[in-house]
C-alpha cells in the first residue's frame, strides 16, 4: 500500500462497512422518508472520513447536510467536535456558538464551548458559559466540576471548593476529575466524552 493517504482511504472503506450496512437496513426495514435515509448516511459518512482523519472530505460532507438543513444542530455539534479533537479550538467555538444560538438549553453545546475556552485559558470565558448551564441543569456533574477548576485557574479557592463539593454531591459514587479539567486525560474518568 502507499503512503499515510492510502491507509487512511483504506480506513475510510473499512469505516464505511456498517455505515452502508445501515443504509440498507433503512432502505429495506425503515420506515424513513429519502431524505431521512440520505441525511443518515451523509452523518454517517462524515464520521467516517472523521475517524479515518480525512477532515476536508468530513467538512465537505456537513456541508452538503447544511445546504438542506442550514440550522441543523447535530451537524454544527459535530464539526465543533471535530475541530476540537484537534485541538482548533479557536475553530471550533463558533459552531458551539451555532448549537447554542439554536437551542439555549443544549447542555453539551455549552459544556464544549467552556471547554474550548479551558483549553485557550479564557477562564472566565469558560465560566460564564458554565453559569449558564449550571442554571438550567444544575446536576451536570462535569459542568460542576469544570466551573471548580476554572475558579481553581483564576485563585478563588473557595468558589473552586464550592463547585467540587457540588459535583460530589450530584454524584457521590462518581469519580470527580480533579486537577485536570481534560476528559480525554484520564482513564478512569466518567466525564462527558466527545
Amino acid at each position: 500500500m502507499g503512503g499515510p493517504m492510502s491507509w487512511r482511504v483504506f480506513q475510510y472503506m473499512i469505516y464505511m462497512i456498517p455505515i452502508l450496512w445501515s443504509f440498507i437496513q433503512d432502505m429495506v426495514w425503515e420506515e424513513l422518508s429519502l431524505g431521512e435515509i440520505r441525511t443518515n448516511y451523509l452523518f454517517g459518512k462524515a464520521n467516517a472520513y472523521d475517524r479515518a482523519n480525512l477532515l476536508e472530505k468530513s467538512i465537505r460532507v456537513y456541508e452538503e447536510i447544511l445546504k438542506r438543513d442550514p440550522n441543523s444542530i447535530p451537524v454544527f455539534l459535530n464539526l465543533g467536535g471535530l475541530y476540537y479533537r484537534r485541538k482548533k479550538y479557536e475553530v471550533a467555538i463558533p459552531y458551539y456558538e451555532k448549537v447554542i444560538q439554536g437551542n439555549p438549553k443544549h447542555y453539551q453545546g455549552h459544556y464544549w464551548l467552556a471547554m474550548c475556552y479551558w483549553k485557550l485559558q479564557r477562564y472566565y470565558a469558560a465560566i460564564n458559559t458554565l453559569e449558564e448551564v449550571i442554571e438550567f441543569l444544575p446536576t451536570f456533574k462535569d459542568a460542576l466540576n469544570l466551573m471548580g477548576e476554572c475558579y481553581e485557574q483564576i485563585g478563588e479557592g473557595a468558589k473552586a471548593e464550592h463547585y467540587y463539593l457540588k459535583a460530589i454531591s450530584v454524584d457521590p459514587d462518581g469519580i470527580i476529575v480533579h486537577g485536570h479539567a481534560d476528559p480525554e486525560k484520564s482513564k478512569t474518568s466518567t466525564s462527558l466524552r466527545h
